[in-house]
C-alpha cells in the first residue's frame, strides 16, 4: 500500500549527500503521515520507519568527503529568502536561448514482418514514467514528486541489503532507478516494487572515479535510447576543466570518458531530446548546459538564492527545471522551480520556491527520458 503526501503550501555532501540524517523524514514515515504542509503533518496510517545508519561521518574515507563538500571554503554567503504558507519568493534571470545539437540517428527499425518498430519504447507501467520526477532520500527511500500539484508520493524503501546511505540516482526508460550508495556501489531498483533490487554489475572506481552525479540522457532528439552520463564529484567546486565527465556503456557498464567539465560539485540531469545539464554548487549555485560529447560548458544560468545546503538534486520536466535543496540542513528539502522555457511569456526565466518543506531530505532525483519535453 502506498502512502501519499500532499503539500498544501507553497541532483556523487550535498549533491547528493549532507551531514544530517533524515530525522524529519524518518519520523514522518514512521508515523504514516499522509497530509503534509509547511506547518505540519497529519497522521492516518502506519508505515515502517527507516533509520540513517550509514551517516556521512562514516563515509569520508570511501569517496569524496561529505563534510568538505557540504561547506566548501570557497562558498559565498547564501542569499536569504523569506517563506510563508504560500511560498512566493521569486527571482528572475533573463531568458536565454539554448542551442541544441542533435544527431540524425533513427529510433525506428523494420521487423521481419515489415512493420516499423520503435527502438527503446516507453513501457506502460503501474507507476508511470511520464507524469513526475522520482526522488531519493538519504536513507534509501524512493518517492515521486508531481510538478503540477507539488505532491509527494512514497513508493517505498529500497531493499538492497546495503547500509541505507545513498548518494545519487538516475532513472532509465525501462522503469528502473539506478541508485549509487555512499560506498560507491550501484544498484537497480524497480520503481513499481522497490523491494526488487539487483546488482547490475557496475565496477566502482573505474578511471579513479568515486561518487558521481548521474542521469540518463537520450542519444539525441531522434534516437530515444539512453545511457548514464556522470560527472565526478571530486570536491572541487569549479575551475578550468577540474572534473571528469563521462558516460557508462549500456552493455558492458564500462566508464567511457568524454572530457573534462568545469565543475566538481555537481549533479546531472538529462532530457529526452539528448541534452545534458549540471546543477553545480555550492553557493551561489548555477545551472550549466554541457556538451555531452566533451563535457565542455555551453551555457551558464545563475540561480540566485538557491543554496545547496545539506543535500541537493535536480531534474528536467515539461520544459522546466526543479531543484531540490536542503538549504537549512534540517533534513527537509525545499523545491525551487525555474521557468526555463519562459512558458508564461513574460520574457524572464522566473525562479520561485514552490515547496518549503518536503517530507524528506532529497539527495537524488531522476526523470526518465520518457518524461515530457514541453509543458503539460
Amino acid at each position: 500500500m502506498r502512502t501519499t503526501y500532499v503539500l498544501l503550501a507553497a541532483v556523487l555532501l550535498p549533491a547528493c549527500n549532507g551531514s544530517a540524517g533524515d530525522t524529519t523524514a524518518d519520523t514522518s514515515a514512521g508515523t504514516g503521515i499522509t497530509g503534509v504542509t509547511g506547518q505540519g503533518l497529519t497522521s492516518t496510517t502506519s508505515a515502517a520507519s527507516d533509520s540513517d545508519s550509514g551517516g556521512p561521518s562514516s563515509e569520508g574515507s570511501e569517496g569524496a568527503s561529505e563534510t568538505a563538500s557540504e561547506t566548501p571554503t570557497t562558498a559565498a554567503p547564501p542569499t536569504s529568502t523569506s517563506t510563508t504558507d504560500e511560498p512566493s519568493t521569486t527571482t528572475t534571470t533573463e531568458a536565454t536561448s539554448t542551442s541544441t545539437s542533435t544527431s540524425t540517428a533513427t529510433t525506428e527499425q523494420t521487423s521481419t514482418t515489415g512493420v516499423v518498430e520503435e527502438k527503446c519504447p516507453c513501457p506502460d507501467l503501474e507507476v508511470p514514467l511520464d507524469d513526475g520526477i522520482f526522488v531519493l532520500s538519504k536513507t534509501a527511500q524512493l518517492w515521486k514528486y508531481f510538478p503540477q500539484t507539488h505532491d509527494f508520493e512514497l513508493l517505498g524503501p529500497a531493499d538492497c541489503g546495503l547500509a541505507p546511505s545513498t548518494f545519487s540516482m538516475g532513472v532509465d526508460r525501462e522503469g528502473f532507478a539506478w541508485v549509487q550508495y555512499s560506498d560507491m556501489k550501484l544498484r537497480k531498483i524497480d520503481v513499481t516494487d522497490t523491494t526488487q533490487c539487483s546488482d547490475p554489475g557496475f565496477v566502482p572506481m573505474q578511471n579513479g572515479i568515486e561518487n558521481f552525479g548521474m542521469a540518463f540522457v537520450s542519444n539525441s532528439a531522434d534516437d530515444k535510447c539512453d545511457r548514464i552520463y556522470g560527472n565526478h564529484y571530486n570536491g572541487v567546486a569549479n575551475g578550468d576543466m577540474v572534473s571528469e565527465f563521462f558516460s557508462v556503456d549500456p552493455e558492458t557498464l564500462a566508464v567511457e570518458p568524454h572530457g573534462l567539465s568545469d565543475y566538481g560539485l555537481a549533479e546531472v540531469t538529462g532530457t529526452g531530446d539528448g541534452r545534458a545539464f549540471l546543477f553545480a554548487g555550492p553557493d551561489p549555485s548555477v545551472l550549466v548546459e554541457v556538451d555531452k560529447a566533451t563535457g565542455a560548458t555551453i551555457e551558464v544560468t545563475p540561480l540566485p538564492g538557491v543554496k545547496t545546503g545539506g543535500g541537493f538534486a535536480f531534474a528536467f520536466f515539461g520544459g522546466d527545471f526543479y531543484f531540490f535543496t536542503d538549504k537549512e540542513s534540517d533534513s527537509t528539502s525545499e523545491v525551487t522551480h525555474l521557468d526555463y522555457d519562459d512558458s508564461d511569456g513574460n520574457g524572464v526565466q522566473d525562479l520561485k520556491v514552490v515547496v518549503e518543506d518536503a517530507p524528506l531530505r532529497i539527495v537524488g532525483a531522476g526523470v526518465s527520458t520518457c518524461a515530457p519535453l514541453i509543458p503539460q
